[in-house]
């Protein structure tokens, strides 16, 4: 925890963590929507060119990272794919100079893992005392999970992606699994092969979820929650007995990522078939969305909803951030009770609300 407060106050990071919640503690920037792959259950609508136009620039990146507010320790650099971006180190670059974070998370499909590499060693040697995640997505054994993915040799990439940067100091690889409907029935074999055969000891998983042009058939929702339900506590039993090394049990920090994840499968297993409210959501207020077009959300699942465009304010972030339409949008989160199951929202969802604190308070003192 103390790690969070290298460039951030504590006093006054903690009382916008949580009391006042004006300034944004994590933020998901989707650098381009260009990508390699054309994953089956992908939100991205493809056939539309437009979507590929008018990427932020770097100087316009430049210009928004120096707007961030004082509370920022955590940015999700995604797309897309990321390193479809040949200028990705200058976007992170731009973060880390300009604001006070502390760790980026990236996502990538792992097709170029030379790219992965020297990013990587670029910007854990340059700025020391950031953490980077980097999260490679497999989603089946070779042959189907590049029919998924549509590349070919796709899998054999993202295995030398992960080997290539997990003796990185300060990098953490993980290979994500999202269970869907092209790969619930074989969940087990998945994860056991990433396991044993390919030496594969962090593993994650996400659910798949309706959002844009997708959209989950119904008839194999219980499927994918009981594949779902197997492997996340799977991964909380092997983290706990050291197969998998997901966490630093040897780290409070490590200890506090371990019981949010759990929180999150826990809570997720529950909510899945039958969605219900359980805490309020700090969307727009600790947690938001740049699009690649430097379009502002509060959330993935808000996308009717955009409080306004940096281009618009001269990459002024806090002023979208503080207008009058987001106030209202914080209103309506609360007074609707809105919900979901989107993991990056429920990270904060959680760390934020009074009422878990005891809860990390124990992980922290002891895993």
């Amino acid at each position: 925890m103390l790690e969070i407060f290298k460039k951030v106050n504590p006093v006054s990071f903690l009382t916008n963590m949580w009391i006042t919640k004006k300034e944004p503690v994590s933020l998901v920037h989707f650098v381009t929507n260009r990508c390699n792959a054309r994953c089956s259950f992908c939100f991205i609508d493809f056939d539309n060119e437009e979507i590929f136009k008018d990427e932020l620039s770097i100087d316009e990146i430049n210009k928004l990272t120096k707007n961030l507010g004082k509370s920022l320790v955590n940015v999700n650099l995604t797309g897309g794919e990321p390193f479809a971006r040949k200028d990705l180190i200058n976007i992170a670059e731009s973060y880390c100079r300009n604001t006070s974070i502390q760790s980026i998370y990236i996502t990538t499909n792992g097709s170029l893992p030379d790219r992965v590499k020297t990013f990587a060693e670029h910007i854990t040697k340059k700025y020391p005392y950031i953490t980077l995640s980097i999260s490679i997505s497999i989603d089946d054994l070779p042959e189907n999970h590049n029919k998924i993915r549509k590349i070919k040799g796709l899998f054999d990439k993202c295995i030398e992606t992960y080997k290539l940067i997990e003796k990185i100091e300060r990098v953490i690889p993980v290979v994500q699994v999202t269970v869907s409907e092209a790969n619930y029935k074989n969940v087990k074999k998945i994860y056991f092969d990433l396991l044993n055969i390919y030496k594969v000891d962090s593993i994650k998983a996400v659910i798949v979820r309706d959002e844009g042009i997708y959209k989950t058939p119904t008839e194999d929702k219980r499927g994918i929650l009981n594949s779902y339900n197997w492997i996340t506590n799977k991964i909380i039993e092997d983290s706990k007995n050291g197969v998998l090394n997901n966490y630093d049990q040897n780290s409070a920090q490590g200890r506090l990522h371990f019981k949010k994840d759990t929180l999150m499968y826990k809570f997720i297993q529950k909510y899945y078939l039958k969605p219900f409210y359980q805490s309020h959501c700090p969307a727009g207020q600790l947690f938001g969305i740049i699009d690649s077009k430097g379009k502002i959300y509060a959330c993935e699942i808000l996308d009717k909803d955009c409080l306004g465009n940096l281009r618009d304010s001269k990459m002024n972030f806090m002023k979208i951030w503080n207008s009058e339409k987001n106030h209202k949008l914080r209103k309506f989160i609360k007074e609707s009770k809105c919900h979901c199951s989107y993991e990056c929202a429920l990270a904060f969802n959680f760390t934020s609300n009074l009422r878990y604190q005891f809860s990390f308070l124990r992980s922290y003192l002891d895993f």
